[in-house]
């Protein structure tokens, strides 16, 4: 996040969850300064239909004044990955101990942790730099 914001790129969250636990959740991961520098925050509230309806990555794009090609989306699942391709973004997985043995046909690339992939690696995975992760 640091890094990525350290490039001018645009950061976005979203989540299917509900707003409330999703603030939760990530002030308490990232930290309220942290929460407060992303670009933009949508929960599964603020959309009619949830993942794999690519809505809420569309609004995203829109609040961001992004277009969507120029977007890298991490998700950890088929569902998300679906959202993402069908919003026409470009999309990587980092997946978990419950989708690893999943298909994610269709993403650039996929990760069991991200913990060593840095922003630049990321770059490289997509035509030109994303305005928005």
């Amino acid at each position: 996040m640091d890094e990525a914001r350290g490039l001018g790129i645009k950061l976005a969250v979203c989540s299917a969850a509900t707003k409330s636990s999703v603030i939760f959740c990530l002030t308490n991961l990232l930290g309220k300064e942290r929460f407060s520098q992303l670009d933009c925050f949508i929960a599964g509230d603020d959309v009619d239909k949830k993942k794999p309806d690519p809505s809420i990555y569309r609004l995203a794009a829109e609040k961001l004044r992004v277009p969507v090609n120029n977007c890298l989306v991490v998700e950890d699942s088929v569902i998300g990955l679906q959202a993402a391709l069908g919003a026409g973004m470009n999309c990587i997985i980092s997946f978990t101990s419950s989708t690893a043995n999943k298909d994610f046909k269709g993403a650039k690339a996929v990760f069991s942790d991200l913990g060593n992939v840095s922003i630049e690696d990321l770059l490289k995975l997509v035509e030109g730099a994303p305005a928005a992760v």
